[in-house]
């Protein structure tokens, strides 16, 4: 399906881009968007910079595959519409680093993570997908 090729290619896109900016946001302190001297400034900017470059990567791998695969597309996005919020949320919420414990993960980590996870399951979902079309 045409239309569905273009709704993944424009979501590709824009996760490219958030890809981009994520890293940009990152190294904010390399970049000059941060003095060393502002922590906050710092940590903000590179907590939402790690959390859209983790969760960015993600998407832009899944949508480039769904590109190639558009049949693939419905099954996916029936998962996607309530995992990738849920995960936003959690990049959003989750608490600070370390949480003054040894079993709290660094932010970083979840968005890994949670990240990894994700790609897991879409490409279960994908491959699923695939392989009851080439049956049928």
């Amino acid at each position: 399906n045409m239309n569905t090729r273009k709704i993944t290619l424009a979501l590709l896109c824009l996760s490219l881009l958030g890809f981009c900016f994520g890293w940009a946001l990152g190294n904010s302190t390399e970049l000059g968007f941060c003095l060393v001297t502002e922590p906050t400034c710092i940590n903000k900017l590179t907590w939402i910079g790690n959390a859209l470059y983790y969760g960015s990567a993600a998407l832009t791998l899944i949508f480039l595959i769904l590109l190639f695969t558009p049949q693939a597309f419905p099954a996916w996005k029936k998962f996607a519409i309530w995992f990738v919020p849920l995960a936003a949320l959690l990049f959003a919420f989750y608490p600070g680093p370390g949480a003054n414990d040894l079993f709290s993960p660094y932010p970083e980590q979840i968005f890994r993570w949670v990240s990894v996870l994700y790609v897991i399951i879409s490409l279960l979902i994908i491959a699923s997908t695939f392989r009851k079309g080439a049956h049928q």
